[in-house]
């Protein structure tokens, strides 16, 4: 706790690539052990994984070869090896992913405790109620068996019918005959309910087990995708946030150029229209001589230098001039 208490999430996302390593190293250090369903939560201060399987033993002397062992595989001996191990692995993928060199705590005493499925409350209730569709099973399978018999009893009638004398497509048949026929008839029809309960159930159970466990991996997978979008978002609405305050500071910045440079074209318009008057009207030799200093010198243009020498130029600022000859040039293509 101390150590993940002030980690960020981008750091403990990290964890996810370390445990899918757990997951391989577990099925390789226990391969008896088949693993149904593996979440990582980050709901508490740690990241850790929840792992749901199924412990297998095979070769069994009594009942099937293969059934479920978890006494038999997990043991205070083999789940302090799989500990150790799996302790080693841990830390390995875990400087891989981070490129650090850290190591683990000594192993301390645990708190976990083995609880035998036997103490479950509900366990004699479920064991109760296992026997009994045991049981419902079995007998169902004995009067599928006596419905067999029946069946040949029945074809065994049918076939020995005889016309009567009077239409040969009549048949004649005996009261006994058709009380057999009678009660087969109910014999099907209890025995098809019976199996058709029995079925049922089963198939209900499985297919509920089924989309339970889907519904849960699917959660857990949307769970999990929710929590990077939601990062993803919170991190985008950062970079969101920070981006407004820049655009707001450079729209203040290029409004603060717009006023200076509005003041700088009314300067210049104020000093061109100086130059015109004191050379074009006042025929001031000294103005003349500054104004061909200037152009020789590069800080007048060839426009400044006109409008400066020609008594027919208008003083205008460059972006009039420029506008004027758009405008002048949209006419003269005019049709």
């Amino acid at each position: 706790m101390d150590f993940w208490n002030d980690k960020d999430e981008r750091y403990r996302f990290k964890m996810v690539d370390v445990y899918n390593e757990q997951v391989k190293d577990l099925m390789k250090i226990v391969p008896d052990f088949k693993i149904a369903n593996a979440t990582i939560h980050f709901d508490e201060v740690s990241p850790h994984m929840h792992i749901v399987g199924v412990p297998v033993t095979t070769n069994c002397t009594r009942g099937m070869k293969k059934q479920v062992g978890k006494s038999k595989l997990f043991t205070k001996a083999t789940l302090t090896e799989i500990q150790d191990k799996m302790r080693n692995a841990c830390i390995k993928s875990y400087n891989k992913f981070y490129e650090v060199n850290t190591r683990l705590k000594e192993k301390q005493k645990g708190r976990n405790q083995d609880i035998n499925v036997k103490e479950m409350g509900n366990y004699r209730e479920i064991k109760k109620q296992l026997a009994k569709k045991e049981q419902k099973l079995e007998k169902a399978n004995i009067q599928t068996r006596e419905l067999d018999n029946s069946s040949k009893d029945i074809n065994t009638i049918l076939d020995n019918l005889k016309p009567t004398l009077m239409n040969k497509n009549n048949m004649v048949i005996s009261s006994e005959d058709v009380q057999k026929i009678k009660n087969y008839t109910e014999d099907v029809k209890d025995i098809t309910q019976t199996v058709r309960s029995v079925n049922d159930l089963n198939m209900a159970i499985k297919d509920f087990e089924h989309s339970a466990f889907e519904i849960e991996k699917e959660n857990c997978s949307l769970k999990y995708e929710i929590e990077l979008k939601d990062n993803e978002i919170g991190s985008l609405k950062n970079e969101l946030s920070t981006k407004d305050k820049i655009i707001g500071r450079l729209q203040a910045e290029k409004e603060k150029l717009k006023q200076e440079l509005q003041r700088f074209k009314g300067f210049w318009h104020s000093i061109m229209n100086h130059f015109h008057k004191r050379i074009c009207y006042d025929k001031d030799s000294n103005y003349k001589i500054v104004s061909d200093d200037l152009y020789k010198n590069g800080i007048f243009d060839n426009n400044d230098n006109e409008i400066a020498n020609n008594i027919a130029r208008k003083v205008t600022i460059p972006d009039e001039n420029k506008q004027t000859k758009n405008k002048k040039k949209n006419n003269d293509t005019r049709f």
